[in-house]
Order: C-alpha cells, then sequence, then structure tokens
C-alpha cells in the first residue's frame, strides 16, 4: 500500500481505538477515496450506487484492510489503493476479451449470465466475508451512518446482527480538516485553473454577454490550460455559479439576463476539480466604471475579507474569525447584513463546503495544516452579485493564500 494511504489508515485507527471502535466501514464516495486512494467512477457519478463500494479499515493495525467494489474497477482498485483483498461482484457490462468470448461452449456448459445492475444477494455476501474473516460480525463499527441509505443500513444490519453501529461521519471530518502536503498541492493546482478560468473569461467578455456565455468561457480557459501543462493530467472537472449585473440567482435558469452592460459587475464563484480535490474561490469584476453603491458594498466587505484573514493563526476559534467579519459589516454602514457563516473546509466533496464552517459560536480551533475557504459575499438585487473568496493554506505561524488573482473591483475586460 502507499505511503500516503498508510498514513490516512493509521490515522482513522487511531479515531477507532480512541472510541473504542473495532472498525471503520468507508461508505460515502468521499471517504471510500479518503481512505483507499481510489476514486470510485460509478460512486462518485450516480448517487444510486452508494452502498455498492466500500472499504472495511479493522482499528488492529495488523489486521488487513479489505474492499469490495464491482468487477469492472476491480483492477485498477488494486492498483490504485494497494490494498490485496479487493472483493468484486459482477456488473452488467462484459468486460472479458474478445478472444475468451468468442470460444465455444463446451457440452453442457453455461455462462452465468450478468445482472441488470448488480446483485444485491452477492453484495451482501461479500460484505458478510470481509466482517467475518476479520471477526467483526459482532463489533462496534463505525460507518458513515449521517449519510447511509437506509436500505445499506438494514442490509448491513441484515449481515452482521450482532455488530453495533455507530455515526463516525463528524470523526472522519475531524480528519480530513488537517491537510497532508500532497492534499494542499491539489487545492493549490485545483486554484491555478479556476484562476486561469476566470482569467480567460474575463479577458473575452464583450457587450451583451449573459451569465451563461460568462459560463462557456470560463469552462473554455480551465479546458484550454489544462491541456497546455502536465502538471494538470488529473483535473477532472469545475463549477461555476456566474452572474452577470443584477442577477444574483443560481443554475443556469437564472442565467438568461440581459446581458452585460456599463457599470455592471461580473461575479465568479468558481472551482475546479484536480486528483479529485475540489477548489472553491471567488472574485468580482466590473464592466467599465463602478457604481457608488456597488463600490462601498464591496469596499466594505473587502476589508471584512482582509481583516478576517489577518486574524488567522494556529490556535484561534473559527468563530471569532466570524465575529471580525460580521462585526466589520455591520458597523461600517450595513447593521441588517447578515450571513450563516463566512467560511468552511473543503477537500473532496462534490459540493465543496465541508466542515468546520467559520460561523457563530464555533469553537474549533484552527491547527496547522488546514485549509479554509474565506469569503465575504453579497447577493443584492440593486448594487449586483460580489464574491470576495481565497483558499488559505494555515502555517505553524500564520497563513498562505492560495489564490493569486489580486483583489480590488478590477474593472474587465
Amino acid at each position: 500500500m502507499c505511503v500516503v494511504n498508510e498514513q490516512v489508515l493509521s490515522a482513522i485507527r487511531r479515531r477507532l481505538q480512541a472510541r473504542g471502535l473495532d472498525a471503520y466501514i468507508a461508505y460515502t464516495p468521499s471517504n471510500v477515496f479518503y481512505a483507499t486512494g481510489f476514486q470510485s467512477y460509478f460512486l462518485t457519478q450516480w448517487w444510486r450506487m452508494q452502498g455498492t463500494v466500500l472499504a472495511v479499515i479493522p482499528a488492529d493495525e495488523y489486521a488487513e484492510v479489505g474492499m469490495m467494489v464491482g468487477d469492472f474497477e476491480a483492477k485498477p482498485a488494486r492498483r490504485v489503493s494497494g490494498i490485496r483483498d479487493v472483493r468484486a461482484y459482477m456488473l452488467w457490462p462484459e468486460i472479458r476479451d474478445a478472444e475468451a468470448v468468442q470460444e465455444p461452449l463446451g457440452s453442457g456448459e453455461s455462462e452465468t449470465p450478468r445482472p441488470a445492475q448488480f446483485d444485491e444477494d452477492e453484495q451482501d455476501g461479500i460484505l458478510r466475508g470481509l466482517l467475518g474473516d476479520r471477526g467483526l460480525l459482532g463489533a462496534r463499527i463505525g460507518t458513515d451512518l449521517r449519510y447511509m441509505l437506509f436500505d445499506s443500513y438494514r442490509r448491513f444490519s441484515e449481515q452482521a446482527p450482532d455488530a453495533e453501529w455507530v455515526d463516525f461521519t463528524h470523526d472522519m471530518y475531524g480528519l480530513r480538516r488537517i491537510k497532508y502536503p500532497f492534499e494542499v498541492e491539489r487545492l493549490r493546482r485545483a486554484t491555478e485553473l479556476s484562476e486561469a478560468g476566470m482569467r480567460f473569461a474575463v479577458e473575452n467578455l464583450e457587450p451583451g454577454m449573459n451569465a451563461t456565455h460568462v459560463r462557456q468561457r470560463y469552462v473554455m480557459g480551465v479546458a484550454l490550460a489544462a491541456m497546455g501543462d502536465p502538471r494538470y493530467e488529473d483535473y477532472s472537472d469545475q463549477w461555476i455559479l456566474p452572474a452577470v449585473g443584477t442577477g444574483v440567482g443560481i443554475g443556469v435558469d437564472s442565467e438568461r439576463d440581459a446581458g452585460i452592460r456599463e457599470g455592471d459587475l461580473i461575479k465568479f464563484d468558481c472551482g475546479t476539480t484536480v486528483g479529485g480535490y475540489r477548489g472553491d474561490g471567488d472574485r468580482t469584476f466590473v464592466y467599465g466604471s463602478v457604481k457608488p453603491a456597488a463600490q462601498r458594498l464591496f469596499g466594505v466587505l473587502q476589508e471584512a475579507h482582509d481583516r478576517s484573514c489577518d486574524a488567522i493563526r494556529p490556535g484561534v476559534e473559527v468563530g471569532e474569525i466570524f465575529r471580525i467579519a460580521q462585526d466589520y459589516i455591520t458597523r461600517n454602514g450595513y447593521p441588517r447584513f447578515r450571513r450563516g457563516h463566512y467560511g468552511h473546509s473543503l477537500g473532496i466533496d462534490t459540493f465543496h463546503e465541508e466542515p468546520p464552517y467559520v460561523s457563530e459560536g464555533n469553537r474549533t480551533v484552527i491547527e496547522p495544516g488546514m485549509v479554509l475557504a474565506i469569503e465575504t459575499p453579497a447577493y443584492t438585487t440593486d448594487a449586483g452579485a460580489i464574491m470576495i473568496e481565497d483558499l488559505v493554506h494555515i502555517l505553524p505561524d500564520g497563513i498562505e493564500r492560495l489564490h493569486q488573482l489580486p483583489h480590488g473591483l478590477r474593472v474587465a475586460p
């Protein structure tokens, strides 16, 4: 098994032992990826495949990790994870070589039919075998109960009726919030790609373009940058929530606005995924001259953002960072302005916001190795939508900003 996975597994096992648990079953797409290093396409792309790929991690460091996966992905799962005990069930695609499937059937011989998708009984047998072979059928087992399908819980309980199932969701987020160097590097490259997309979109703006056109140019800029640099060979996708003018909605149905006009704000809320790590970060531009209301609001939000970032250091509670941002905004001309959080962790969830949130009263203590997205946005239908957000990597004596695009309400193009 690779060194990175061994580090992750050791941390999971220490947490299991501290909780008095005998094993952990990684269930969500994010935690299967985190625990094994293998990102299942089936599990990450289709929510109805939840429970079909998982890893069993005993708390005992001398007990072997086991994994269940469909046969289409079994070989890459073994290669990427380094896990030897990978047990595969049949999926619907035929995966044998053409030479093998054209060999004539012998007398009385028949081929095992493939399922329409997968056979739950086969999966249940694999899970029971993985647990039974490790003496875990009556154990205390942590898993991602908060996000587990009820059908999965029912079937797991039937296969190990004497086991005690314990929610391990919070524990996994606690482990994941401290990033290993390889994780920071992936987020750094994801940030670079996203900034390339923003630059390309802004450099190619024209009057009359709407938010959908901004979206298209961002995607093109990301793709061009990724194609031109081998450092981004593990780039996989991107996301963007653009806004033009007074548009503040979310999703493509809200992007059919009148198009860019003089004084409009162009808001980027976006990120890319590199090596499975999903970035987040934002900038706001103005087309031509800025309107006074937008300039004033942006200035207050930018100062709140800078003050928040300046206060980040190990030992500070994230709730204090929230207080600094909220207090500055409400005391400088916007007494009714409220937000639920001014930032969050991030990493490998498909919705990039992960706990802890920079929210009121959150007592989570900032530690070296964390990466936080610090943001001070406003969505207004008069001044326009504003986003100011940076990824900050927590160092022993301060922070490193992963975003390099300048701040300020910059004129575009």
